[in-house]
């Protein structure tokens, strides 16, 4: 999977260094510093595509370095590698890549609101700088979920929980007040897709919000292992990523198949936007009450948020299993369309024959 991911992101930087000349300008360094005009700044997805490259690349060489350093020591156990530089660059590569996911699909916010609003959402200043310091806390950030280790040094600790709470803030603003902005008094007809984009934007907002509070060294010696964790990163992830995934796999059914959508698809937007907030706040209820996560079995007195959130979760399955069903629809009815196409290609040339 690192090898598959890495060569994506190889091919993906080419790109971009073959286009705007290099990574930094990918990122509007050249209109930062004034060499370029604001209105020749890289498109938004074009600067969110060399941020996500730039961190992965950086992701996948740590996660690598820690395999490749395990399997000689497999080989030869007389070859040892230090465990606490081991345990950083693992986490060093698993916050990182699970942190991008969220700067990947917010390519489908930029995109899809834009040509829905028949707004165009351009780079300016604020924007790059942004997302500038965006890559730099993306990838010292996770020290965060190191500070129960003692033998941490001190100054890394500290750098891990400050930058955690200025991490989240500059892209999200921007985003979500763009998306606003964008969105405010533009006459969008709603859809499946723009509807699914805009709940990220929610998603997104709330599941920072714990995160932050998590991040706060006196919080998170007493939080961390308990279930406010996934509370917030089910927040982060299910109404954050996995709305943009299915707002765009709504967009693109919509735009590249006949395929129409129905009052099953709107219910099924209901039912996962509610459950999943279900899920979400179950879970943030069970981490206030000191729940931890990760065991076997539940004191009686934990149970109550724990059964709301198994509830929920089936709900949530309910609603993504109609968002599935949906896709696989566009799927048969694309290449039925694709077919029909091409005989009718065939009838035409044969009667003009």
């Amino acid at each position: 999977m690192g090898v598959g991911f890495l060569l994506l992101y190889i091919d993906t930087g080419r790109a971009i260094i073959k286009k705007y000349g290099s990574l930094g300008k990918g990122l509007g360094w050249d209109v930062l510093s004034g060499k370029k005009a604001v209105e020749d700044a890289p498109p938004t997805t074009v600067v969110a595509s060399t941020m996500v490259t730039i961190v992965n690349i950086s992701a996948l060489t740590a996660g690598a370095t820690v395999l490749i350093v395990n399997m000689i020591s497999v080989v030869n156990p007389a070859f040892t590698f230090n465990p606490l530089l081991a345990k950083n660059l693992t986490y060093a590569f698993g916050h990182i890549f699970a942190n991008a996911t969220i700067y990947m699909a917010v390519i489908a916010v930029y995109e899809i609101l834009s040509r829905k609003t028949g707004r165009p959402w351009k780079a300016n200043k604020p924007f790059l700088i942004a997302w500038t310091m965006s890559t730099l806390f993306t990838m010292i950030v996770y020290p965060h979920h190191l500070l129960m280790d003692s033998v941490m040094p001190k100054w890394i600790l500290i750098l891990g929980q400050v930058l955690s709470y200025a991490n989240g803030l500059p892209v999200l603003i921007i985003t979500a007040y763009g998306a606003l902005m964008i969105v405010y008094k533009s006459g969008i007809k709603w859809d499946m897709g723009s509807a699914l984009i805009f709940l990220s934007m929610f998603g997104w907002t709330a599941g920072v919000i714990p995160a932050m509070v998590d991040s706060a060294i006196v919080v998170n010696h007493v939080m961390h292992n308990t279930k406010w964790v996934p509370g917030h990163f089910h927040m982060y992830m299910g109404l954050g990523v996995i709305a943009m995934m299915f707002g765009f796999m709504y967009f693109i059914a919509k735009n590249d198949s006949p395929l129409k959508t129905n009052g099953l698809d709107k219910f099924a937007f209901i039912l996962y936007s509610l459950s999943m907030f279900g899920v979400c706040v179950s879970f943030l209820i069970s981490g206030a009450i000191s729940t931890p996560r990760r065991f076997a079995t539940h004191l009686p007195e934990w149970m109550g948020p724990a059964q709301v959130g198994a509830i929920t979760g089936v709900f949530v399955v309910v609603g993504i299993s109609i968002f599935v069903i949906h896709f696989v629809r566009y799927v048969f009815a694309r290449n039925r369309s694709k077919t029909t196409t091409a005989v009718s290609r065939k009838k035409q040339q044969a009667d003009a024959a």
